[in-house]
């Protein structure tokens, strides 16, 4: 750290680099009243020895710094900056009921050293205090409404105190300025957990035998990747809510059944999906899907009216273009396929199936074209999955969520969400 040098007259700013609850990080405070020294002291004395302290602690000579500050407070005690920066050389020293102490003095001098209520914060923060580190945090933020550690550390400090509203209302602010910080992301992710927490548990506690929470439950289990749970809850919210016409949980259960191998009990359930809801195209999807290799009519049939109903879903268009071009119909399949490119640029798949079909078609030179795209997306997604792969590793998780599919066709987003009522 460079030392700063004493500026008459200037504001008083805080610069702070971000601290974890263990205090590994300090902030950081540059000086700027004029020394009011006492009347017998010479004022280029006390900014000699100002200056010395300042060199010091910016060196982590904390001891010698700390011994200055004193000796300037002593000579100059009405220097607010002054005990504002022991009060950090104090809290980098983990001396936190001392560094409020000054900073308090700090602050009855000069109530508008934003820095030194923002320190004031982090000090309390340290000794979990921390409605008082609230106060002191919102302080500082009515003076610097642009202190990012501030924010942060008021946010954290409402999270520890499992006040989740306000502390999801200050990341959100937060998030404004630093859309792209993994700390504001992490600790807003945090308090979003929370708050699903807290209502799921209220829902268990108030209605643990109700349709409501045994579909969360079956939700839940789906996200985790363990259908057969997921299964088991979903026929159980089923049974609890008693009625039949419930949109979304066949589709869910056929979804499940179908991740585990079990295809006529998956058709059985989207087959019952459409009865209650006739134009889901999802569940059209889906039949087609499971239809494609065994009974291609069928499979057209409901892919037809998918298409029709969602001429957008790439998933469908594929799947469509995959059955024209399974039943002999060639030039309507590449038709389909060159849609999927517009609807879905970075998908790989169809690039294949162009391959193929330009092949039939005879040409060759867009064949070659094709498959180049086909290689270089393919590469782009191998890199992606390995990165992933590595972020899970590192997670514990890759067993869980890293699973080798079979490619029936679209790869991204390959299951739709399906809203659930």
């Amino acid at each position: 750290m460079k030392p700063v040098s004493l500026k008459p007259g200037g504001p008083s700013i805080f610069l702070g680099s971000r601290l974890q609850s263990t205090a590994c990080f300090f902030a950081f405070l540059v000086s700027s009243l004029v020394l009011q020294a006492h009347p017998t002291e010479p004022q280029a004395n006390i900014r000699q020895l100002y200056q010395e302290a300042q060199a010091a602690r910016a060196r982590g000579d904390l001891l010698a710094a700390e011994q200055k500050y004193l000796e300037v407070i002593r000579r100059a005690p009405q220097l607010a900056n002054a005990y504002h920066n022991l009060g950090i050389v104090y809290f980098m020293q983990r001396k936190y009921r001392d560094s409020v102490e000054v900073l308090d003095k700090a602050l009855k001098l000069n109530p508008r050293l934003a820095g030194a209520h923002a320190m004031l914060g982090l000090a309390f923060y340290n000794l979990y205090e921390l409605q008082n580190a609230v106060t002191a945090f919102q302080a500082a933020l009515q003076l610097n409404s642009a202190d990012s550690t501030a924010l942060l550390y008021l946010a954290k400090s409402q999270l520890q105190m499992r006040d989740y509203r306000d502390a999801a209302k200050t990341l959100e602010k937060l998030a404004e300025s630093k859309p792209d910080d993994p700390d504001v992301l992490y600790n807003l992710s945090l308090v979003y957990m929370k708050q699903m927490l807290g209502t799921v548990n209220r829902l268990g506690e108030v209605a643990p035998q109700s349709y409501q929470f045994s579909l969360l439950l079956a939700q839940d289990a789906e996200a985790r990747n363990d259908d057969d749970t997921a299964i088991k809850k979903y026929k159980e919210a089923l049974a609890l809510r008693g009625k039949p016409d419930v949109v979304g949980i066949h589709y869910a259960l056929g979804s499940c059944y179908a991740r585990t191998g079990k295809y006529n009990e998956a058709a059985e359930e989207f087959k019952q999906e459409l009865q209650i809801n006739p134009d889901d195209s999802l569940a059209l999807w889906k039949l087609g899907e499971l239809a494609l290799h065994g009974e291609p009519q069928e499979a057209r049939t409901y892919l037809e009216r998918a298409v029709s109903l969602n001429p957008d879903l790439p998933q469908a268009v594929l799947a469509y273009g995959r059955v024209l071009a399974r039943v002999g119909e060639t030039e309507k399949a590449v038709e389909q396929f060159q849609r999927v490119v517009r609807l879905a640029p970075e998908e790989d798949s169809v690039h294949f199936h162009l391959v193929k079909a330009y092949r039939r078609l005879g040409r060759d030179d867009e064949a070659k074209v094709e498959m180049a795209r086909f290689e270089q997306l393919a590469k782009k997604k191998s890199e992606r999955k390995r990165e992933m792969a590595r972020q899970l590793i590192e997670l514990g998780r890759a067993t869980q969520e890293m699973q080798d599919e079979p490619d029936p066709g679209f790869s991204p987003a390959r299951d739709p969400a399906h809203e659930l009522k």
